[in-house]
Order: structure tokens, then C-alpha cells, then sequence
């Protein structure tokens, strides 16, 4: 029986391998495809396949930016009755690790050589303000908040980052992971904290 067994697993481990690559070069072979959607892009290189993007026309890419795995990335034209006209623009030499999502529908800009880590959020948009008539609508159908948000180059985002609308991060800022970023911050800021505050300048 073991021997048997061994058998089986030398017949079925190669069978496997050659069901992988063909997976992975139909996978490839959209991802290819999927590019030419884009209003400009440069190499875009997936550690996984799973990515979601919505609005590719709207989006400007450049060259060498590498995203993980579940990475979402939204630029919405419509929320029920209302249209938008988003730009979504990144720099060259950007990396999103695992599990991120960047949604616009105004303007979301990111600089050259950025590096983002996992968990990371950024929005330009709420769903509505924080007033007596938008609460009286389900946060789904409240008309959207928007306020550009633009972070500068070899900016710097730790583990589980939110940044929200109308921020703009100057270049070579860190922002310490778990920090709700509310406000703007200057070039070569150290940032953390909930709201985020600086801690030290580099």
C-alpha cells in the first residue's frame, strides 16, 4: 500500500504542476489584457491575481509598481444619482503590500517611491458629512464628500493606515502604523498616532 501511495504521488504532483502553470498563465494572460484598460500604465507587477480595480480609465500608472494580494483600487464615476469625473495618478516606483484599498472620486495622488504596507486605506471621499440631514439617509445612499488627497515621494505608510480626505503628505514623510491621518503634514514629518500628529521631524 505505501508503495502504492508513493506512486501516486509521483503521477499526481507533475499532473498538478502542469494544472498550476496553466492556471497561472491564463491568469497572466488577462492580467495583459486587463492593462490595456488603463489611461497610461508602466509595469504592474501582481504578487497575487485577486486584485480588484474599478475605473481603470481614470487611472495614470507608472513604471514598476507592485501590488500584494486582495489589493482594491477604485475610481468611481457614479453613486446613485450623482457622476464624478475621478483621476487617480501613482508614481514610479510604488509597492502596496497585502490587503489594501485606495478609492477615489475626486483625486487621489501618490508620488514616486512610495512604499505602502498592508491594511493601508486611502480615500478622498466619505459617504456624507457628519450633519443632521446626511444621517437621516442610510451611510450607502448619502451623497459622497470629496476632497483631493496627495501624498509626496518616498513617503513612507506603516501596517493599518487610514488616510482620508483633503490629506496631503509632503515628501520623505513615515507614517507610524495604526495611524488615522485627519490633516496635512510637511515634508520629512514623523507622523502617528490616532488622530496623527508628528512626533519628529527626519
Amino acid at each position: 500500500m505505501k508503495i502504492i501511495k508513493k506512486i501516486e504521488l509521483l503521477v499526481a504532483q507533475p499532473v498538478y504542476n502542469i494544472f498550476k502553470r496553466i492556471e497561472l498563465a491564463v491568469k497572466q494572460k488577462r492580467h495583459n489584457e486587463f492593462l490595456k484598460c488603463f489611461a497610461s500604465v508602466g509595469n504592474f507587477t501582481c504578487k497575487c491575481y485577486d486584485y480588484r480595480i474599478i475605473g481603470a480609465q481614470y487611472m495614470e500608472i507608472g513604471n514598476n509598481f507592485v501590488v500584494g494580494k486582495s489589493f482594491r483600487m477604485e475610481a468611481i464615476d457614479r453613486h446613485y444619482d450623482f457622476l464624478f469625473h475621478p483621476k487617480l495618478k501613482i508614481g514610479d516606483d510604488v509597492r502596496v503590500e497585502d490587503y489594501c484599498h485606495i478609492a477615489c472620486v475626486e483625486n487621489v495622488e501618490i508620488g514616486n517611491g512610495v512604499l505602502i504596507a498592508s491594511k493601508v486605506f486611502i480615500s478622498d471621499h466619505l459617504h456624507g458629512r457628519v450633519n443632521n440631514e446626511d444621517t437621516k439617509l442610510p451611510p450607502i445612499r448619502r451623497p459622497l464628500y470629496s476632497k483631493p488627497v496627495k501624498i509626496g515621494d518616498n513617503v513612507w505608510i506603516g501596517d493599518n493606515v487610514s488616510i482620508l480626505p483633503g490629506v496631503t503628505l509632503g515628501n520623505n514623510v513615515i507614517v507610524g502604523a495604526n495611524a488615522v491621518v485627519t490633516k496635512s503634514f510637511p515634508d520629512n514629518a514623523v507622523i502617528a498616532g490616532v488622530p496623527a500628529r508628528v512626533i519628529s521631524f527626519l
